[in-house]
């Protein structure tokens, strides 16, 4: 019998340390859970308002870096300054490559027109300088009025 006790009063120390050790770590545990619950809902709260914030700046300053390459390209026309008014148009056309992947589905179709125009001003600035402008004019007012329909003024 007194083997039976010293059995059972070295289980207990041990059942009680297991148990201690078992509600510490579950608050462990607990406490990793709320941590990382806090930490996806900071991510959700502050960071996909801001990308979003961000997703938006450069779409607005790629549809101004287009424009500003067409206008360029209208005073080198002006001035008949053919280096100028090509670097210009290359400009805007890479703006405009960069803006399809940034638009939706529903302006694809007026970014390849957009596309178009500067490719058919290009050619004809390697022809006739002069011969460009109504095509950088119908480009100009075109990104206008895309700006106008993606940022309207408030």
């Amino acid at each position: 019998m007194d083997e039976n006790k010293s059995v059972l009063s070295k289980a207990r120390p041990e059942n009680r340390l297991r148990k201690s050790m078992r509600g510490a770590l579950r608050w462990v545990l607990v406490t990793l859970l709320a941590f990382g619950l806090g930490a996806l809902l900071t991510a959700f709260v502050l960071y996909a308002p801001i990308r979003k914030n961000l997703d938006s700046a450069t779409l607005h300053m790629t549809v101004l870096k287009a424009l500003s390459g067409v206008r360029g390209a209208s005073l080198a026309v002006a001035a008949d300054d053919y280096a100028g008014a090509r670097l210009s148009l290359i400009q805007s056309s890479k703006a405009l490559d960069s803006l399809s992947g940034l638009l939706g589905t529903d302006q694809k179709d007026v970014l390849t027109a957009m596309q178009q125009s500067a490719a058919q001003a290009l050619t004809e600035v390697k022809t006739d300088l002069k011969s460009a402008q109504p095509e950088l004019d119908q480009l100009t007012k075109n990104l206008v009025q895309l700006e106008d329909n993606l940022f309207p003024n408030p």
